[in-house]
């Protein structure tokens, strides 16, 4: 798929990619020649099964463990 850049430097993403990706917020990153949209959502919901829970945890354990994980995941996506 070819797309162009209008004067403005803004760029025209199809219909039937906005459709699939269903995102209005992106992480822009350029690695050599290439530019790599990554799409950002908003809620909490990709975070979620991101722990592992061990039956010998204890919720306050788990709850910890969770904020860890889920403070690195949002600072790797920064």
């Amino acid at each position: 798929m070819i797309v162009s850049m209008d004067p403005q430097g803004r760029i025209y993403i199809p219909a039937e990619v906005r459709n699939k990706i269903k995102s209005k917020k992106f992480k822009l990153t350029v690695e050599g020649d290439k530019i790599i949209l990554k799409p950002i959502k908003k809620k909490i919901e990709k975070y979620y099964s991101i722990v592992r829970v061990e039956k010998h945890l204890t919720v306050e354990k788990i709850e910890e463990k969770a904020k860890e994980l889920i403070i690195k995941a949002v600072r790797d996506e920064l």
